[in-house]
């Protein structure tokens, strides 16, 4: 009998667990940005094929962020449950626990960065430099194909036909246009600003998002309308 209850307490716990990381990955929407993220650097380490040791230290940092994510979820819901009202060092618990998240997310960008860059293929940092040179007509028809598709949700899903409440965002727009422009300038011998900037027009991309002042699909359209702006004008004026 203590033998079964055991087994049912490990099964309970597990059970338990899962039930807690599918409420934050279907709540949280950092938490589902994070997820994709990990996700996407497992596949890359695959496809580059990594050796061993790089490609446990890649999971141990990504492991790192989630964990700081799950974490903070705990903190907020936590905080929320027993301060009903504002209350300084309840908001200073938040900030901290959301500053652990954002220095794991760094390390791990930074750790992502220097190992991914051994292993891109050869010529990688002209890549900017190739698109330049490009015909302009592929970056016209798929900025006129993004702005048309952007209208359409807007029409279908907040049935108006106006482009102004939000679609795109223009922060958006200006920050990753900005990231495209520098990076035209800077990829080919110091691809590292062109991470740099990244980060931040992606940081400013969540804030509008996290303030509720854009919805996600606003942002992500806003951000890919900029830099088609910035590539099409790139390809035909930078010669």
């Amino acid at each position: 009998m203590k033998g079964n209850n055991k087994k049912q307490d490990i099964v309970t716990s597990f059970n338990s667990a899962l039930e807690g990381l599918f409420y934050t990955l279907k709540r949280e929407r950092n938490f589902k940005v994070h997820t994709a993220f990990t996700i996407a650097v497992v596949l890359l380490g695959l496809f580059f094929k990594l050796p061993i040791p790089e490609f446990i230290l890649l999971l141990v940092v990504t492991g790192i962020v989630l964990i700081a994510e799950l974490v903070n979820t705990v903190v907020e819901i936590v905080v929320d449950v027993f301060v009903s009202e504002y209350h300084y060092e309840a908001k200073k618990a938040k900030d901290i626990s959301a500053g652990a998240v954002l220095v794991s997310t760094v390390l791990a960008i930074i750790t992502g960065y220097l190992i991914f860059v051994k292993h891109f293929p050869s010529g990688w940092r002209n890549i900017f430099n190739n698109i330049a040179q490009s015909h302009w007509h592929l970056s016209f028809v798929a900025l006129i194909l993004v702005i048309f598709l952007s209208l359409m949700m807007k029409l279908l899903i907040e049935k108006k036909y106006s482009i102004s409440g939000g679609m795109p965002s223009i922060h958006s727009v200006v920050a990753f246009s900005i990231w495209t422009a520098i990076s035209f300038f800077t990829f080919s011998e110091f691809p590292v600003i062109s991470l740099l900037v990244f980060l931040l027009a992606f940081w400013v991309a969540q804030s509008r998002v996290l303030h509720g002042i854009h919805k996600l699909s606003e942002v992500i359209i806003g951000g890919i309308i900029g830099i088609f702006l910035t590539t099409l004008f790139f390809q035909l004026f930078w010669r």
